[in-house]
């Protein structure tokens, strides 16, 4: 598998396996399944990693991950936190500017103008409403993306403490 061009060149092998991770850790899958698990009634405990390990998609994510050697692993780690940070960094711009713009653009132009709702067939808080309601949309699509990004990292931070603990636990080889 070639990098499309114009790509920075990775392993394709590595690239292959985050593609896949990725298609597992689907925003969709979170919004559409999320509400309807048992796993939903595990958010109120202080142990969310036994949650996540009995996850279908932890199972699967972690058994990809397998054919990894120990340096593909952790440039996938590197490679997931950034992807989170960058996720969650644009969530937080994006969430701020769809509802602080339009809001102030309301109140400004009722300020120029306080009959304008009024002719254009709105009153100022039926705008609001709609406002913040395609907000409330928006924003939770993106907060699902910025939540599955860090899932994702999370689960290859645990590969990489698993692989740590399973190379601290073989015995030291003796001298032949």
């Amino acid at each position: 598998m070639s990098e499309p061009k114009g790509y920075i060149a990775n392993d394709p092998v590595v690239m292959g396996v985050w593609k896949r991770l990725t298609g597992l850790f689907a925003v969709w899958r979170l919004i559409v399944f999320a509400s309807f698990t048992r796993r939903m009634l595990y958010q109120l405990t202080n142990d969310q990693m036994s949650t996540l390990m009995r996850t279908r998609h932890w199972k699967l994510g972690l058994g990809l991950l397998g054919g990894l050697d120990d340096a593909q692993i952790d440039f996938l780690a590197a490679w997931a936190q950034l992807n989170a940070e960058r996720a969650e960094r644009i969530f937080r711009s994006t969430a701020l500017l769809i509802v602080s713009i339009p809001v102030a653009a309301v109140f400004g132009i009722s300020e120029l103008d306080p009959t304008i709702w009024q002719q254009l067939g709105f009153e100022r808080l039926d705008t609001l409403v709609f406002i913040i309601g395609a907000w409330m949309v928006f924003s939770g699509i993106m907060m699902a993306a910025a939540w599955r990004a860090r899932d994702l990292a999370d689960l290859l931070k645990l590969e990489q403490a698993r692989r740590a603990l399973r190379n601290h636990q073989k015995p030291a080889s003796s001298p032949a």
